[in-house]
């Protein structure tokens, strides 16, 4: 919170022009595919996973190790 207050004219300026990509049509375009590579079924599988083995890597346990194992078997298969 104390870094947006801070930097509140950068946050409010990349407000203003990711808003304004939206008006002017290429742009748009661009947008749109970009948001929709970022929101693939591929991507969004590989950021949870990802996330998912830094979580597994910091606790102490090994359950959740072998539940992560289990869970990348049914992804995969």
């Amino acid at each position: 919170m104390e870094w947006i207050q801070g930097n509140w004219q950068s946050v409010v300026g990349t407000l203003v022009a990711v808003v304004g990509l939206g008006w002017i049509p290429f742009t748009r375009a661009l947008l749109f595919k970009g948001l929709k590579v970022v929101m693939s079924e591929a991507f969004l599988k590989a950021l949870f996973f990802n996330l998912a083995k830094k979580y597994v890597a910091s606790t102490s346990t090994r359950l959740d190790d072998k539940f992560l194992s289990e869970l990348k078997k049914s992804f995969d298969a």
